[in-house]
Order: C-alpha cells, then structure tokens, then sequence
C-alpha cells in the first residue's frame, strides 16, 4: 500500500499490486528437440530438399530402367533384374546411386540449420532467454539426425514404390511379394543404416563449415565445393603421383573425407550394389572397412570439435 497526496494537500491511500515474478525452468532437450522439429516442418525449403532428394532417387532408377532395356536379357535370371537379388537390385540400386545426391543436401541441411540462426540473429534471441548453449546444439543435432532419418526413409518408401512399375515393362520383373524372400529385407535395411550413417556424416559436416563461418550461404558453397573438388582430386593424385613417382598421391587419397564415406559406404553393401559405386562416386579408398571408418570419425571428430568449442565458447554478439 502507498500514500499520495491529494489537490488539497490531503493523503489519499492507493492499493499498487505488483505482478508476480514467474520463474521459468530452462527447456530441456526434449522440449528444445521438438522446438527445432517444428521449426524444420514448417519451413518449405525443407520440404524441397525433400522433394530434390526423391528427385535424384527417381532419376536413379531412371539409369537402372535404361541399362536394363538395354539389355536384352536384362530381366533374366543371373542378370541386372533377375534372379534371386533382381528385388534388391530394383530396390537397392536407386538408392545406392541416389545417396549422393543426398549428401549434398544432407550438407545443405546441417549449414541452413546453423548458419541460419547465425546470419538472422535468431541465436541472439534463444541465448538471453537463459537456454544452455550445450543442450541447444544437441537439440540442433537431434532434429536434423531425425530429417535425415526421413530422408533415408522416403528413398526407400521411393523405390518400393518404383520397384512395382517394372512389371509393367517387363512381365518377369520382381515385385514387392518376395520382400521377405531370403535376404532382401536384411540387404536393404543395410543399404539404409549406410545410408543413414553416409548422411549424419556430411551433417556434420555442412553445420561445423556453417558455424565457423557464421554463414549459411557459405557453409554450404564451401560444403558443396568440398565435395565436388574431392571426387576431383581423387582422381588427378594418383595421376600426378605416379608421373613424379612417388605413392604420395595414393596415400593422400587414402585420407580424403568423401572417399572414406565411400570406401565405409562400398564394404557395407553386397557385391553386386557396390559394383556401381566406382563409376558414379569417384575413386574410392583402397583400403579395409576399418581404415575407412576410421578415417571418418578422425574426420568427425575434429569437425565436431571444432563447432561443438566454438558455438559454446564463442561470443554470439560479435
């Protein structure tokens, strides 16, 4: 209660209520991790990346119905789609080729993500509200491992789906009845664990060029031209080395981010659905699946640290 005083120097008594201070708890990772899902679902140039990875999928099985035409006894056992692995082949095979095109939008993914929030000033805004800065990028992380998850998941769902359209181009071509037939199902549920891992890695990748940089725009040109240069090096070191005569050139290779998801990527899958990779991917490592993994968590890691001390030590306000 207060006192005022009145026009004729009288005391008048006024009654102030003050609001009531609310004492909010910091979101946690859960509710922090639903905050970013819902963003990502309502946000169109999600849904196009979406779409742009379904397109490379279709465009996958687009080669795979040409070479199968092109041969006359492309449908018959022992060949490309017949045979006991014909399901797998049709199924398989849009994915295994469509997978690059996924990387880069698995890249694109992870720089919008952060990049994003940097370049808005939206991470401003999060931080002052007392949200921890360790939470939140494990949050960011969930969300997206989630997208890609959905990514791996509508190829799949893609090729299933195509798969049934090549009876109507040739009549002994598999369908989705011998699913459960051997080992189909178990192959493809490795092609997307692969798959799934191919994509978290290059995640990780597009976000860590994203929060150096501070830039969407940035992390991902310099994601995407990453990634095309490799394919590109890959292929002149082992030239350049064995012209000046030394195994440099090889061993370098050996070290290279992309060329180690593929060589990880290409011991993962049965024979005949790594038989296309060469071709399409580029030089891949010669060297065991261990080595190859181990080249990528090398790779993670470093990646991984290197954004995880930045986005927690660095000053957002700069």
């Amino acid at each position: 209660m207060t006192q005022a005083v009145s026009n004729d120097g009288g005391t008048i008594n006024q009654t102030s209520t003050l609001a009531p201070i609310r004492h909010t708890r910091p979101a946690n990772i859960w509710e922090l991790t639903r905050n970013e899902l819902f963003k990502l679902w309502h946000r169109r140039l999600i849904w196009g990346l979406l779409a742009l990875d379904l397109l490379f999928v279709f465009a996958a099985w687009l080669v795979l119905v040409y070479y199968a035409l092109k041969s006359p006894d492309g449908f018959q056992p022992g060949h490309l789609l017949g045979g006991p692995n014909a399901l797998t082949d049709a199924i398989g095979q849009p994915m295994t080729l469509g997978r690059r095109g996924g990387e880069f939008i698995a890249v694109a993914l992870g720089g919008l993500a952060f990049g994003g929030e940097f370049s808005s000033g939206a991470i401003r805004l999060v931080f002052s509200r007392g949200v921890n800065r360790v939470s939140y990028l494990v949050a960011k992380y969930l969300a997206l491992a989630i997208a890609c998850l959905a990514l791996v998941v509508a190829g799949l769902i893609m090729s299933m789906i195509l798969s049934n359209f090549l009876i109507l181009i040739n009549h002994s071509a598999p369908t989705l009845l011998g699913l459960f037939k051997g080992f189909t199902f178990t192959t493809l549920l490795g092609v997307c664990i692969g798959t799934f891992e191919n994509f978290l890695f290059c995640l990780l990748f597009g976000a860590a060029l994203s929060i150096i940089s501070r830039s969407a725009a940035f992390g991902i040109a310099a994601g995407f031209g990453y990634l095309i240069g490799e394919d590109i090096a890959a292929q002149i070191l082992p030239v350049l080395a064995k012209s000046v005569h030394t195994q440099l050139g090889n061993q370098l290779v050996n070290l290279l981010f992309t060329t180690n998801l593929n060589a990880f990527y290409a011991h993962s899958l049965p024979t005949f659905l790594a038989k296309g990779l060469d071709q399409l991917d580029g030089v891949i490592a010669s060297n065991t699946i261990a080595e190859a993994l181990i080249v990528a968590l090398v790779w993670a890691l470093v990646l991984g640290g290197a954004s995880t001390y930045l986005f927690i030590k660095r000053d957002v306000l700069q």
